[in-house]
C-alpha cells in the first residue's frame, strides 16, 4: 500500500480515542496531493495516496486505525475507477469514512455521504470545508459513542 503520510509531527491538538482524522488526498498530481496533505497536516492526520491501485483490504486496515477516515479526490482522479471502488468499499465497512470530491459532479459513483465542491473551489475553501466537516463528524462519534455507552448499562 502507498500511503505516504506527510507529516512526522503530531498534529497539534491530539485528541482521545484516536479522534484525529486520517485524511487521505488523491489528485492527479502526486507533488500536488502530498502537497495538500502537509497543508491539512495541522488538524489530521494526512497522506497522500500515490498508488491508485491500492487494494481495498489495505485501505480499509489502514482506515480502522482512527475514528473517522477522509478520502479526497481532485478532477482528475473522480473517473478512476479503482478510487471509486475504493470509496464505496470502505463507506461500505467504516461507519465513519467520508469523500469529498473536488470537480464536476457524477453523484452515482460515489458513498451516499459524499460532499462534492465546484472544481473553481480555492484550496483554503476546500480546506475550510474539510477542517469544519471532519470537527462536526468528530462531534457526532463522541455522541453516539456517549449514548451507546448509556444505552449499554
Amino acid at each position: 500500500m502507498s500511503l505516504v503520510i506527510s507529516a512526522k509531527r503530531e498534529p497539534r491538538w491530539m485528541t482521545p480515542f484516536n479522534s484525529t482524522p486520517l485524511i487521505c488526498v488523491a489528485f492527479g498530481s502526486t507533488a500536488e496531493s502530498e502537497s495538500f496533505a502537509e497543508r491539512i497536516s495541522d488538524f489530521s492526520e494526512a497522506s497522500a495516496l500515490v498508488d491508485t491501485e491500492v487494494s481495498n483490504a489495505e485501505f480499509v486496515h489502514a482506515i480502522a486505525k482512527h475514528q473517522s477516515a477522509w478520502l479526497i479526490v481532485d478532477d482528475e482522479m473522480q473517473s478512476n475507477s479503482n478510487m471509486k471502488a475504493l470509496a464505496k468499499h470502505a463507506a461500505a465497512t467504516h461507519e465513519y469514512f467520508r469523500c469529498m470530491v473536488v470537480g464536476e459532479i457524477d453523484e452515482k459513483a460515489w458513498p451516499a455521504n459524499t460532499i462534492f465542491l465546484s472544481s473553481d473551489a480555492l484550496s483554503t475553501a476546500v480546506i475550510d470545508r474539510l477542517r469544519n466537516e471532519s470537527h462536526v463528524l468528530r462531534i457526532s462519534i463522541s455522541r453516539n459513542r456517549h449514548m451507546r455507552r448509556l444505552q449499554s448499562r
